[in-house]
């Protein structure tokens, strides 16, 4: 299992509007200036995070995104399941159909337990624990995830 760009990217978004919101709205062509990301692209993964309720969009000229939940609220999980689909290490962990072979495969429960055990993993990092590292890091600049 790797995470692609877009779930990358998709924290680093929320990264930026997280630390940059303070000053208002977060215009989306900063954030991918700031994150080196493309504006399209940046778009499409917005739009993710929008649907799922991440984060509020404002028009206008001083528009852009604001988080609609507090950084504690936000797991890693919540936004790679969002960007990236479920977590499993095998489609047969998450799709019982895929393999005829599902309910007699003693590996199966082997994949089950360690993709939960990822899935737990994933949801004891929040947004906030994330933001936290950073600024321990000392690092302004871009976030390298």
């Amino acid at each position: 299992m790797k995470i692609s760009t877009k779930g990358r990217y998709g924290l680093r978004t929320l990264m930026d509007v997280a630390v940059h919101q303070a000053d208002g709205p977060v215009n989306l062509h900063d954030i991918a200036e700031r994150q080196g990301i493309s504006s399209k692209y940046l778009w499409q993964i917005v739009n993710l995070l929008k649907t799922a309720g991440f984060v509020r969009g404002m028009r206008g000229p001083k528009g852009g995104y604001l988080l609609l939940r507090a950084p504690e609220a936000i797991t890693l999980l919540d936004v790679i399941q969002i960007l990236e689909g479920p977590i499993s290490l095998v489609e047969c962990v998450d799709d019982s159909t895929y393999c005829a072979r599902t309910n007699d495969c003693v590996a199966h429960s082997v994949w089950a337990e360690v993709s939960q055990a990822v899935r737990d993993a994933l949801a004891r990092v929040t947004l906030a624990e994330i933001l936290r590292r950073h600024v321990e890091s000392g690092d302004a600049g871009q976030y390298v995830i």
